[in-house]
């Protein structure tokens, strides 16, 4: 993600990245210091065990809900990206996008429409949430880090994870949707294109993004660093994986990794109807 986003900067544009982990190896560190100028930042035990936490995900996985608490006060815009991410358009657009009187932009899920959408926002109803306002990504978020301000989202989410019963299915995501949901900007989708949907048969994404991809979100359990993947940018995502492909050590495919990729290749624009049912009732 990191070197994608390199290679489509214009000339003397600099970033600077802040990168939350729970414990990444000294090595792995100083590689992604040598793609880019890196800040990294140490989640202490008390922060990670404070944040909402999942089986299906990492324990960094709801650091937007700590970002006032852990970035430097300095900042005041931060662009948020998740890791299983392709970049292929320069990021300074999306930089620049004004949030007028948002604190958020981001781009509407294709795969969860609406926050009535199955395993979208649980109390939808009760909140008072219309049925067609739209969900969105939390895999890419241009911030407005206004410490008072982005306090008191975050406290909102937190005590809409704690009177909600029953699983989350996405933690902040769902959260953040649930108390922002009148009160975010929409990117324009070719800045977080999922990769299950985009340039594919059952895809919904407009053609106009995928003509034009700016991000693409690998999200989900099939990413392409563990095997390869479906089409349409499968050959992309390996040209920026042979850039850094010197100095990365993922760890083998396991047996049912393959298989997801093979399913991904061969099979998923056949059966994804099937796999959207299944995925409906939070049966995979």
């Amino acid at each position: 993600m990191l070197d994608s986003a390199k290679q489509h900067l214009k000339p003397g544009q600099g970033v600077e990245l802040y990168l939350v982990h729970a414990g990444l190896p000294p090595r792995v560190l100083e590689t992604i210091s040598s793609i880019i100028e890196t800040h990294p930042i140490l989640l202490h035990p008390k922060q990670i065990s404070a944040a909402p936490r999942s089986q299906k995900f990492s324990p960094e996985a709801s650091v937007p809900l700590l970002l006032a608490e852990i970035l430097p006060v300095k900042l005041d815009r931060v662009l948020f990206l998740d890791a299983d991410l392709l970049v292929l358009d320069d990021l300074t657009e999306l930089w620049q996008t004004p949030l007028e009187n948002c604190p958020l932009a981001a781009v509407a899920d294709s795969a969860v429409p609406h926050c009535s959408s199955p395993r979208g926002v649980k109390n939808w109803q009760k909140i008072g949430i219309p049925a067609e306002a739209p969900y969105f990504n939390a895999g890419v978020m241009l911030i407005r880090l206004e410490r008072q301000w982005w306090g008191e989202i975050v406290h909102r989410a937190f005590q809409y994870l704690r009177t909600t019963p029953g699983p989350v299915d996405f933690l902040h995501q769902e959260a953040l949707n649930a108390v922002l949901w009148n009160n975010w900007k929409q990117l324009d989708k070719r800045w977080n294109l999922l990769a299950t949907e985009a340039g594919r048969p059952h895809g919904r994404m407009p053609k106009q993004a995928c003509r034009r991809p700016g991000i693409v979100h690998f999200a989900g359990r099939i990413k392409p660093w563990r095997t390869p993947v479906g089409r349409p940018f499968h050959s992309l995502y390996q040209q920026a994986l042979a850039r850094v492909a010197a100095d990365f050590t993922g760890e083998p495919p396991t047996p049912a990794q393959r298989l997801c990729g093979f399913y991904d290749r061969f099979f998923r624009d056949v059966f994804y109807p099937l796999e959207r049912i299944l995925w409906k009732y939070c049966l995979i």
